[in-house]
């Protein structure tokens, strides 16, 4: 397995790097994907990148997605990421924790969690 590292804002790959304009501040991995979660900072105008936080690559370095629009309650930064058997889930700023599908980024289920 290729090995990835991550540096403040830069995501390391062994023929490539990934710079984000914000910090990493969590990173994943299951067989297929390196998930990242970047630590959005509080007080701001948020955009949609800023509620859409996390990010899959491959193990070649090639950005697949980024997490899509929620169902409901859109307007959160992501403050947490998991992968656990394979699935990956990712909860918001209120606590809504979604299943996340590994092919497109889209937020699926959903709980709460707070």
């Amino acid at each position: 397995m290729t090995k990835i590292t991550h540096m403040n804002n830069k995501l390391i790959f062994e023929n490539q790097e990934y710079t984000f304009e914000y910090p990493i501040q969590t990173l994943r991995e299951d067989k297929n994907h390196v998930y990242v979660l970047l630590d959005i900072p509080a007080n701001q105008e948020y955009t949609f990148d800023d509620f859409h936080n996390i990010y899959a690559f491959s193990y070649t370095g090639e950005r697949k997605w980024q997490i899509g629009e929620r169902p409901v309650g859109d307007n959160d930064v992501y403050t947490l990421i998991n992968v656990k058997e394979g699935i990956l889930y990712a909860t918001d700023f209120s606590g809504r924790k979604y299943k996340v599908c590994e092919k497109n980024g889209i937020p699926e289920k959903m709980e709460i969690v707070k």
